[in-house]
């Protein structure tokens, strides 16, 4: 029988600078409203894990407003443990990139969607410099790895908008002892991801990735990547 439920709280972001469509809030908006893990190792039971979904706006002072009143209602409704995961695209990136640090800091490249360029700003004048994710990184890497999704270890988000309201979540959970974990993932674009998933080791994944020759079914790839991510993710906590 499951364990008692989790809820996961997935986020992603909407269309923002040049690019018309962002991959990562199709996959938000297309993921299973329920995942089951399978029993492993110490887990005797399957889990399940109730996704909440968001889309926040690719600007900081919205996106922040969004994400917090989110964060409020989940804790406040959720029956058991909470699990945080927030995706981002990261266009130069090849690979899934699991973020350890959130910096103090907002030094946007670009403007905001808002319009709001802060430079060499801080995101919160009481908070530390820097917050770490508290789930152990080496063990969800590993696992995503042996999954055949390609995956790997990223010391910080940025200084853009996914770093700054990854912060401020991660900052929101040190005083919620219902959040077990936060962790921001960067995406890579749903055709290089799946360039380098043909490269996979594992047979099936390698397979599968080459036969997404459509964006459609590039981003299907990615959100399957993602459910490992959150099914992991919740394991740990």
């Amino acid at each position: 029988m499951p364990t008692k439920a989790i809820t996961c709280l997935l986020t992603g972001f909407d269309a923002f600078g040049a690019n018309k469509v962002n991959p990562i809030e199709l996959i938000v908006k297309a993921f299973p409203d329920l995942l089951t893990t399978k029993p492993s190792g110490s887990l005797r039971h399957a889990k399940e894990i109730h996704n909440e979904k968001l889309i926040l706006p690719s600007a900081g002072v919205r996106g922040w407003k969004a994400l917090r009143a989110a964060l409020d209602h989940t804790v406040k409704n959720s029956p058991g443990p909470l699990c945080v995961v927030m995706t981002g695209l990261a266009q130069k990136r090849e690979r899934l990139n699991l973020e350890r640090f959130a910096i103090n800091i907002k030094d946007y490249g670009i403007a905001d969607n808002s319009g709001h360029q802060p430079l060499d700003k801080p995101i919160n004048k009481t908070a530390p410099d820097l917050l770490r994710t508290t789930i152990n990184l080496t063990t969800l890497n590993s696992a995503i790895n042996k999954t055949g999704y390609p995956a790997v270890i990223s010391n910080h988000a940025g200084t853009f908008i996914c770093n700054e309201l990854y912060f401020q979540a991660l900052n929101y959970a040190l005083n919620q002892p219902k959040i077990k974990s936060v962790i921001f993932v960067h995406v890579p674009t749903e055709k290089q991801f799946a360039q380098s998933a043909a490269k996979s080791k594992k047979k099936s994944i390698a397979s599968a990735a080459q036969k997404a020759n459509t964006s459609k079914k590039q981003i299907a790839l990615l959100g399957q990547a993602m459910a490992e991510i959150v099914a992991t993710a919740c394991k740990l906590i």
